[in-house]
């Protein structure tokens, strides 16, 4: 151990310096600037500081010395001729551990220094263990909120269904983290699509995400970071390498949020394909609707078109018969029968009015379906939609042909 003696009194110097030299490395100076000087070069353990010394005064050196950093946690003994309580209270008041008025006995300067050096290590342990608890406390309040975050994340997933609102969200979070980061999801039918916390993809982080999809769940490259699950890659481009407390937990956290985003895009591409089906079936029953109303219109008219045939001709040959030189009997039989067959052909015709009814059957039926699959994807997807108003519904009708 070190210590310093400052004290223009030369018998005093000798004194304490036979007292500790046994016990200590001991350095002297002879005025306040070689103390300051000294006490800053050497960062002793100790100060022995005289009060009455020409020029800068041990309370002066006491003070510069306090306000330094690299001397301000040395002990300082201050030794001084005087006893009263002002000069105490002053010594205090610049920074002084204890005071020891001359002349003293060797016996207690030894005391009063190793009173103080026991206090001084005690000190710096309390220190250190403040700093610690204080670390401590840091890293578990930072890990709280960086938990909090990625808990908030995974509440606010439950509402969304859209691909890029998603990643939104996703960036909100990883901006908090102030990570710089860039997405890859695999979306319906395969499909990549990329988004980025900078706004745009470059064709390389592109190329690199799709690259490492599928080589392992956690790949690292310098200061990037890229974790992938079947359906999601995220890129992290400034891993705090400087920070290992800090990288570990990101590290730690991260796959955690991307296992549960990658449930949430299998959910949404589930929503899509569903939402597409949808879309198909009520096409689909649109084009069966036209085609089917259109086939009923045409036999209508094919119908109504026959008739008036049928009877365009039983005209004609009531105005011809008579002409051809037949008996009466013989056209009263042709025209009785071609009067049987109308009567016989319209009988046929009508009954195709219960084929308009089979079709409006199947219609009404396949308009029933489509509303209800549309009402179950509302009520998935847009549970706050008041889906009661039925009357708005294009398929909520009987379909009438005619």
């Amino acid at each position: 151990m070190n210590i310093l003696i400052v004290d223009d009194d030369k018998f005093s110097q000798k004194v304490i310096n036979n007292t500790f030299k046994d016990e200590f490395d001991t350095h002297l100076a002879s005025d306040g600037a070689e103390g300051i000087a000294k006490a800053t070069d050497l960062h002793p353990d100790l100060i022995i500081l005289d009060v009455e010394m020409p020029g800068m005064n041990g309370y002066e050196v006491c003070d510069q010395l306090k306000n330094s950093d690299k001397t301000k946690n040395i002990p300082i003994v201050f030794l001084s001729g005087c006893d009263t309580l002002r000069e105490k209270m002053q010594g205090y008041e610049v920074g002084g551990d204890d005071y020891l008025v001359k002349p003293f006995e060797p016996e207690s300067l030894s005391a009063k220094i190793k009173v103080l050096l026991k206090y001084r290590d005690q000190h710096k342990e309390l220190h250190q263990q403040y700093e610690a608890a204080q670390k401590t406390a840091h890293i578990a309040m930072t890990g709280s909120s960086e938990l909090g975050l990625a808990m908030q994340f995974m509440e606010q997933t439950f509402t969304i269904h859209d691909y890029e609102e998603l990643s939104n969200a996703l960036f909100t979070m990883t901006d908090s983290l102030s990570l710089n980061t860039t997405l890859m999801f695999v979306v319906e039918n395969g499909e990549h699509i990329w988004f980025s916390s900078a706004g745009a993809v470059s064709p390389l982080e592109s190329q690199l995400l799709t690259m490492m999809h599928n080589e392992k769940r956690i790949f690292d490259f310098g200061s990037r970071t890229v974790i992938s699950f079947p359906n999601v890659s995220l890129l992290v481009k400034n891993m705090p390498l400087d920070d290992m407390e800090r990288y570990g937990r990101i590290k730690d956290l991260l796959p955690v949020i991307l296992g549960a985003l990658n449930g949430k895009i299998l959910t949404l591409n589930a929503e899509v394909a569903l939402k597409k089906q949808s879309s198909k079936l009520t096409n689909s029953n649109d084009a069966i609707s036209n085609s089917l109303m259109g086939l009923s219109k045409s036999l209508q008219d094919n119908q109504t078109k026959s008739t008036a045939i049928m009877r365009e001709m039983m005209n004609d040959l009531s105005l011809h018969l008579p002409n051809l030189g037949l008996e009466i009997d013989q056209e009263e039989y042709i025209l009785d029968r071609i009067e049987q067959a109308i009567e016989e052909s319209t009988k046929l015709i009508d009954s195709t009015e219960s084929t308009n009814e089979i079709f409006s059957q199947v219609l009404n039926e396949m308009h029933g379906l489509t509303e209800k699959q549309n009402q179950i994807i509302n009520e998935i997807f847009n549970p706050d939609v008041d889906e009661d108003n039925d009357d708005d519904n294009e398929y909520a009708m009987d379909v009438e042909l005619f």
